[in-house]
């Protein structure tokens, strides 16, 4: 029940990074969500996380994700959820490039039944 409600946000998550619209991961943030992106200051809130996608949008396209490895933990009303990666990206008038990588995320249930982005890290296993 609530693992299959985190599965189908982490889906609807990954489809709005595919389709490249920012806007679209607004809904499935919570209010305090903090995204940890690799080589960037933490973002605090939906409209700052929001703007930080579409400023990758702006540089790159996403071409494709594949989610590996992934596992969902829930207690209550918390899911944690970790895995691996790999994003296919366009720049911006350059050639594509292929980022491997692994993430940690917490979902949270909010009172209205759905679950909601709080935290997420993720970082890069490719060697610098």
């Amino acid at each position: 029940m609530s693992k299959e409600a985190i599965d189908k946000a982490h889906a609807a998550w990954i489809d709005a990074m595919r389709a490249n619209d920012a806007n679209a991961l607004g809904p499935l943030m919570a209010a305090d969500v903090i995204l940890m992106p690799p080589h960037a200051r933490p973002t605090s809130g939906p409209q700052a996380s929001i703007d930080w996608f579409a400023g990758v949008v702006e540089q790159a396209r996403t071409l494709a994700i594949d989610v590996r490895e992934r596992e969902v933990i829930v207690t209550n009303d918390f899911g944690i959820e970790r895995g691996s990666f790999t994003w296919k990206l366009a720049p911006i008038g350059g050639s594509p490039i292929e980022e491997h990588g692994q993430f940690l995320a917490i979902w949270q249930q909010q009172p209205d039944g759905s679950w909601k982005m709080k935290r997420i890290i993720w970082n890069s296993t490719l060697p610098v």
